[in-house]
């Protein structure tokens, strides 16, 4: 089945980057706002402050403009965790504080942006061409590898690097649609529940002296 959904040209003019800029940041809010499916065109130009006009020079509509989006949200996201993964503070710390930091920061930005991202992510607002997504995934999913593999010596598994890459995966994806389908135990609380994720994470890495 042929693909439907016009492809977005990126903007070469700075005026024109600026623009889509607004756009986008604009479509960002008004999501985190209220429902996707009542958000309209006109909406968006308003709070752009653009014309409907230049809208659809760049969009034909939702299904070309939410996608680049998600995209935004994803380099975001890329460079809040950058900023974090660089602090001096871990240069000597252990793979279990790491730990805990880690998924305590991906809590809290999960449920920051849980309307957001719910809509984008969990939501059907999915781009038909999915692999610019998958690629900006797999590089905040590699960074996060990557610094938790300057602690690899403390693990006693017996295979480091699948157990690291195993159980980041399916630690991140537990916190993440938890979060996001409001599946967190009541009883619980989410910082409990991420730390006792935490836990089993250091777990299952064989990681001793965990807090």
């Amino acid at each position: 089945m042929a693909n439907t959904r016009a492809r977005v040209n990126p903007p070469r003019q700075p005026r024109s980057v600026a623009t889509q800029e607004r756009i986008l940041a604009a479509t960002e809010a008004l999501l985190a706002e209220g429902d996707p499916d009542l958000m309209t065109m006109e909406q968006v130009a308003e709070r752009a402050h653009v014309s409907i006009g230049a809208i659809y020079k760049r969009f034909q509509g939702k299904s070309s403009l939410l996608p680049l989006v998600l995209e935004r949200v994803h380099l975001q996201q890329l460079a809040r965790l950058q900023d974090f993964l660089g602090q001096e503070r871990w240069r000597d710390a252990g793979l279990s504080e790491r730990v805990h930091a880690l998924l305590e920061v991906f809590a809290a930005s999960q449920v920051a942006r849980q309307r957001l991202i719910r809509t984008l992510v969990v939501g059907h607002w999915q781009s038909a061409d999915p692999g610019p997504q998958e690629a900006r995934a797999s590089e905040v999913m590699g960074a996060m590898h990557a610094w938790l593999s300057e602690c690899t010596g403390e693990i006693t598994h017996p295979d480091p690097r699948l157990a690291l890459s195993l159980g980041l995966f399916t630690t991140l994806q537990t916190l993440q649609t938890a979060i996001m389908l409001g599946r967190v135990p009541p009883a619980v609380g989410l910082e409990r529940f991420t730390g006792e994720l935490a836990r089993m994470f250091l777990a299952y890495l064989g990681v001793a002296h965990a807090p």
